[in-house]
This record gives C-alpha cells, sequence and structure tokens, in this order.
C-alpha cells in the first residue's frame, strides 16, 4: 500500500470519527438548551449551569402574554414534569393558573389555564405556590390575595381540574399575634415523617412594613397548627426588612429555604435541623447572568427538585420591561451542601 494510501485512509477514518462524535453529540444535546456556567460569590461560591429560559410568555392576547411567575413543578413516575404557574395578561390583571409539560423539565407544552381566581379569598390573583402527588391524587396550596395574603387548598385526579377545599383558606392571619396583618399568601410545604410543615410569609402591626417567616404543622394537609415565627430579616447582616418568595427542601435530613428580600432580588439560603432554630447562608444565586437580560431585574420563586447529585432550579426570571418568564438552572448538591457549613454572622 503505498503513502497516499496510507494516507487517505487515516484522512477518511479521522473524517468517519468526526461524524460519529458530532452525531453523538447532537444525539445528547437532542432537546437541551445550551447551558453556560456562573460562578455565584458569595460565602460560599457556587457554580451555576445557566439555561435560560426554559418557558417564554404566550402569545399576543393569550393569558400569560404578560408574565409568567411562581413556577412550581414536579416530576412523575414516568420521569416526566409537569408545571403549574401563574399566568398574566396585558388583557386584565387577573393572575390565573396556568399548566405545562415537559419530558425532560427543559422543552415544555402549554395545555391551558386550570383554575381562575373566583372566590372572594382568592381576590383578582392566584399563586400555586406547592404541588404534592400522593396516593393518585394531586394535593395543591395556593395562594390567596385576600385578607392580606392566605394560604388555600384544592385537589384533582389530573392536574387540570382541581376542587377547592370548602373550607378555604386554610391557613390565615391570627389577630393578636405577629401574623394578623396577612398569612400565608407565599408559602412553601414539604412532606417530612408522615407530617405536612408549610414554610409561609407573615406580617402584622408589630413591626410596620416588616415580613417574616413562619411555620405550621399539618396531619392532613387541611388543617395546620402555627408554630410560630422562624426567620426574621436581620438588618445587621445586610438583610432587607422584607422577605418575598421562598421555597423549602431538605438535604440529608437538613430543612432548607431558599428565599428572596424586595431589595435583594436573588436567591439567600437558609437552614434548620429541627425546623425551629435557624442559620444563614448568605447569597447563593445572583440575578443579571442570564443572557438576553432575562433576568436583569430579578431572580425570585425558585422550585427545587433533586436528582441524584444534581439540584434542578426553575424561578422567575424578569427583565428590564417588567416582562417574567420561567429559566432553569441547576448545580451539583455538594455545593449546596457546601453552602450549609458557612453560617453568616454579625459584623
Amino acid at each position: 500500500m503505498t503513502k497516499r494510501n496510507v494516507f487517505l485512509l487515516a484522512t477518511c477514518a479521522v473524517l468517519i470519527a468526526t461524524a460519529i462524535l458530532l452525531i453523538i453529540y447532537n444525539l445528547n444535546m437532542q432537546g437541551r438548551q445550551e447551558s453556560y456556567t456562573k460562578v455565584v460569590m458569595g460565602p460560599a461560591q457556587i457554580p451555576w449551569n445557566l439555561y435560560g429560559v426554559v418557558l417564554d410568555l404566550g402569545g399576543l392576547g393569550n393569558p400569560d402574554d404578560r408574565s409568567i411567575e411562581s413556577p412550581t413543578i414536579i416530576k412523575l413516575k414516568d420521569n416526566s414534569y409537569v408545571m403549574w404557574y401563574r399566568g398574566q395578561g396585558f388583557a386584565d390583571k387577573t393572575g390565573r393558573i396556568m399548566r405545562a409539560i415537559s419530558k425532560d423539565g427543559i422543552n415544555w407544552t402549554r395545555t391551558g389555564v386550570v383554575m381562575e381566581p373566583v372566590e372572594e379569598y382568592e381576590g383578582d390573583k392566584i399563586d400555586p405556590m406547592t404541588v404534592i402527588y400522593e396516593d393518585g391524587i394531586y394535593k395543591m396550596w395556593y395562594g390567596g390575595d385576600s385578607y392580606g395574603g392566605c394560604a388555600c387548598y384544592a385537589t384533582s385526579a389530573d392536574g387540570i381540574s382541581w376542587t377547592r377545599y370548602e373550607g378555604n383558606p386554610v391557613l390565615r392571619k391570627t389577630s393578636g399575634s405577629w401574623d394578623n396583618e396577612g398569612a400565608g399568601g407565599q408559602n412553601s410545604v414539604i412532606k417530612a415523617g408522615g407530617r405536612y410543615y408549610m414554610f409561609y410569609k407573615g406580617y402584622g402591626k408589630k413591626d410596620p412594613g416588616w415580613t417574616f417567616y413562619g411555620i405550621a404543622e399539618s396531619d392532613d394537609g387541611i388543617n395546620w397548627m402555627k408554630k410560630g415565627k422562624i426567620l426574621s430579616p436581620d438588618p445587621e447582616i445586610g438583610d432587607t426588612t422584607i422577605y418575598r418568595n421562598l421555597c423549602a427542601f431538605m438535604i440529608n435530613n437538613t430543612y432548607c429555604l431558599m428565599f428572596t428580600m424586595v431589595e435583594y432580588l436573588d436567591l439567600f439560603l437558609a437552614s434548620s435541623q429541627d425546623g425551629k432554630t435557624w442559620n444563614k447562608h448568605g447569597l447563593v444565586f445572583a440575578h443579571g447572568y442570564t443572557p438576553n437580560g432575562y433576568d436583569s431585574k430579578w431572580s425570585t420563586s425558585p422550585c427545587i427538585i433533586m436528582e441524584g447529585q444534581i439540584i434542578r432550579m426553575w424561578y422567575e426570571g424578569g427583565d428590564n420591561n417588567g416582562r417574567v418568564r420561567t429559566l432553569y438552572a441547576e448545580t451539583n448538591k455538594s455545593w449546596i451542601s457546601h453552602a450549609l457549613k458557612n453560617t453568616v454572622k454579625k459584623p
């Protein structure tokens, strides 16, 4: 065999190998948006893979052509994903609960409106805060806009047609308490040890302009017993006086809250071993790093799902025009575990 033939064969082999690698790469990336890494400069430098927008605004005239807020996602046994979110359009100020489905958590298909605010306690907007699927039933705790904000409950067999609990709201403000102006409009529910735990935002007359987080417990998800205030803003360590959206999840039997403050529209982390005594761990996710400015104003309302060693997070991204979309990012569980070791201390 001549040198020329050897060269041609080698060249062909390289081209074939390159083509095979490209095919494999494209197959692996099929259905996945390009991601890039941003390291958050907080007490624990957490690298996040940012995927950007995964659910964009609806077309003009749709009920979500202005904003897509409060995404809550669950993963089903067939490994598909369902999202409920608050859609708001330009046509009116109504905030409706809408639904979308996905095979991978990144490429979503809308299925439309599933709940309109019609009850007095709901006001003109409702927010899906938490959905848990158990025993063949979807259980939703959502936020109503009346009574200064309240927590409501509904169930569904298919995640589309919902039946409100006739005794709604299931959590509301308490006269004479720290949350006597509003309680539960923003909440996050988890189930641990056979009990439901609701972490919620509340506020009252004692500290006007301040909001706090409280905890309530329940055996059935309907009848709740408030257990008091668990997290307060602390300006001495840089906190603002108003807490906003929150998401509760667990890592290695540790209760975790990822939350936002009104003047720092980023995501911060707090944790507790018993749900009562909490430590703050500072900034864990900052807004303003997604290209095209989709989160130039804020990154809020996170929803966390852990899959093995990967923490998947869907969240609100707000742009300079006030448009709100669902964005997605992920990191390794070890980074969040590392952040839990870095407690923010007073100066």
